[in-house]
C-alpha cells in the first residue's frame, strides 16, 4: 500500500557471470538508492555515473539511466472526496466515470557497468 518495493533484475547481459568479472551484487540498490517507489506522476529521467566498490576492493564504473513506466495499481480508485454515498450520487450528476484502477508510475533503470574508468563515453557531449 505504501508503494515502496524492490528493484528486479528483468534482463542482464552476458547473461552468465565470467570467471574473471562477476555481476556486482547489488546492483538494483544502487539504481534506486531512496528505494524502489511508485509515483503519482511521472518524473522525468534520471542519469548518473558512479563508481561502486565491491566486496573485493574492485571498482565498477557506472552509468544508470532511469526512466518512469506506467503500471496500474491494484487498487482500484474512486472519485468521491469521502466515501459517503450522498457525495458519490451528486458526483454522478457530474459525469464521474466509474471506479477506475488508478494509474502510477514505476522506475526503469538501464545500466551499464565497466571496469574501465571512462566515464566520458557514457556523456553526450554538445558542441
Amino acid at each position: 500500500g505504501s508503494g515502496d518495493g524492490q528493484g528486479q533484475i528483468l534482463q542482464r547481459f552476458p547473461e552468465k557471470d565470467w570467471e574473471d568479472n562477476p555481476f556486482p551484487q547489488g546492483i538494483e540498490l544502487f539504481c534506486q538508492p531512496s528505494g524502489w517507489q511508485l509515483f503519482p506522476e511521472r518524473n522525468p529521467p534520471t542519469f548518473f555515473v558512479a563508481v561502486l566498490t565491491d566486496i573485493n576492493s574492485e571498482r565498477h564504473y557506472c552509468a544508470c539511466f532511469t526512466f518512469w513506466e506506467a503500471v496500474e495499481s491494484p487498487q482500484p480508485q474512486s472519485h468521491a472526496r469521502n466515501g459517503e454515498g450522498e457525495e458519490e450520487e451528486e458526483d454522478e450528476e457530474e459525469g464521474s466515470a466509474p471506479v477506475q484502477p488508478a494509474q502510477l508510475f514505476a522506475p526503469k533503470s538501464l545500466v551499464l557497468v565497466s571496469r574501465l574508468d571512462h566515464a566520458e563515453v557514457f556523456r553526450v557531449s554538445r558542441g
